[in-house]
């Protein structure tokens, strides 16, 4: 029985390590949780004015991000669809939208690539699925008719 609670809580501990020395949030999990601490030991309510001020600059919209994001998606699109410039792609403060037209066929792999790209927070789907985009140019604009 000693053997076996002694497993878990190496395993709990390894967990907890992994979890505040991540190479990319680990700092600031660390940061959060020794503000939690230190508002505890001056018998601040939790998530104390310094703690606050901390989470709204990590929240602050950074444009240049912005639109370093919306241009690697951009530039990735012509891997991922047929049609690129028939999907227009706004960025703000991480959240992309995509919006347009994409074959249906390639939505879901579109989708799935630029969730998993870094900086992107959330993605969200404003674009219509066609199982064909014939009669439409490279643009998503509807061809006209030859006379």
């Amino acid at each position: 029985m000693k053997h076996l609670a002694a497993s878990i809580g190496a395993l709990a501990a390894g967990a907890l390590a992994m979890y505040y020395l991540d190479p990319q949030l680990g700092r600031q999990r660390r940061t959060l949780l020794a503000d939690l601490v230190m508002s505890g030991l001056r018998n601040e309510p939790a998530g104390g004015p310094r703690l606050q001020a901390r989470l709204a600059r990590q929240q602050r919209p950074d444009p240049q991000a912005d639109a370093d994001l919306r241009a690697e998606i951009q530039s990735r699109l012509g891997r991922m669809v047929s049609h690129p410039r028939a999907i227009e792609v706004r960025v703000e403060n991480g959240i992309v939208r995509l919006s347009g037209t994409v074959l249906a066929s390639e939505r879901e792999g579109l989708l799935l690539q630029v969730q998993q790209m870094p900086g992107v927070r959330r993605l969200v789907n404003a674009m219509a699925a066609r199982d064909s985009l014939a009669g439409r140019d490279d643009e998503g604009v509807v061809a006209p008719a030859s006379a």
